[in-house]
């Protein structure tokens, strides 16, 4: 038996019974993240993964960590900073291609020309994205896709990370923007990073704050695009509710650029 779960990724994803009990299998899964699961899970000291319970071929099967958790949920709880803090922290370095991430203009101007957004808007996201170079250019290692969709808990409590086809470098404000409610408020920036110093010192809270809210403008102009390429079914209702809220948001940060 099998229980369809994918969602916005490219993979296959399903609830798959192995030898009596269930674990996920994901058809046709990246190169990064069979690597991933193969080579750098075990030294991600800290942090907690999905067992990997067998590859074949693209074909990858893991633990099903079956307990949903909300983004209040991860909000609340140390462990979420803590675990992002160690993989941002941690000295391993992987020896396999990782995600490249980045955000370029010609990405903006495919995002704009779907999401039709007023002409100043435009031009505030254009000027944010001329200012996101250093979220990748760090050298830090980062899960690249923290949404609350990605955690679960064990049976026993533990918090567990997973979908890590995006594992790769760059600023922790990448794993911290997907925790930020819906576009958030400057408050919900501040509050946030006030929870992830707690547990790092690779930024300085004001600094940190800022690539927040570029990064969460990147993921504007991303989960469009991926929308869009992968012809998800969402993809009206995202675009949509970014035309309806977009422009007020990115007039309340603009004095932060």
């Amino acid at each position: 038996m099998s229980n369809e779960l994918t969602k916005m990724g490219a993979a296959k994803v399903s609830v798959y019974e192995c030898n009596g009990s269930t674990c996920i299998h994901k058809q046709d899964a990246s190169e990064v993240e069979l690597n991933f699961y193969q080579y750098a899970a075990q030294n991600l000291s800290g942090v907690n993964t999905p067992k990997l319970l067998g590859v074949r071929g693209r074909d990858l099967y893991i633990e099903h960590v079956p307990n949903r958790v909300s983004l209040s949920e991860l909000l609340a709880s140390e462990s979420t900073f803590e675990q992002l803090a160690s993989i941002h922290h941690s000295p391993y370095r992987p020896n396999f291609p990782v995600k490249q991430h980045c955000w370029t203009s010609n990405a903006t101007e495919f995002a704009l020309s779907g999401l039709k957004l007023p002409e100043v808007s435009n031009a505030a996201l254009r000027h944010i994205q001329s200012l996101s170079q250093p979220l990748f250019l760090n050298s830090n290692l980062i899960s690249g896709d923290s949404n609350d969709g990605n955690w679960g808990t064990r049976q026993n409590g533990e918090l567990v990370l997973f979908d890590w086809e995006r594992f790769g470098y760059g600023s922790p404000a990448i794993d911290l923007a997907p925790l930020v409610p819906r576009l958030g408020s400057p408050a919900d920036y501040t509050s946030i990073v006030e929870k992830y110093i707690r547990h790092s010192s690779i930024s300085p809270g004001e600094i940190l704050e800022k690539q927040l809210m570029i990064a969460k403008s990147w993921l504007v102009v991303e989960v469009t695009n991926l929308l869009v390429r992968r012809n998800k079914p969402e993809l009206s209702i995202y675009i949509n509710w970014y035309r309806e809220n977009v422009p007020n948001w990115l007039n309340s940060i603009e004095k932060m650029f």
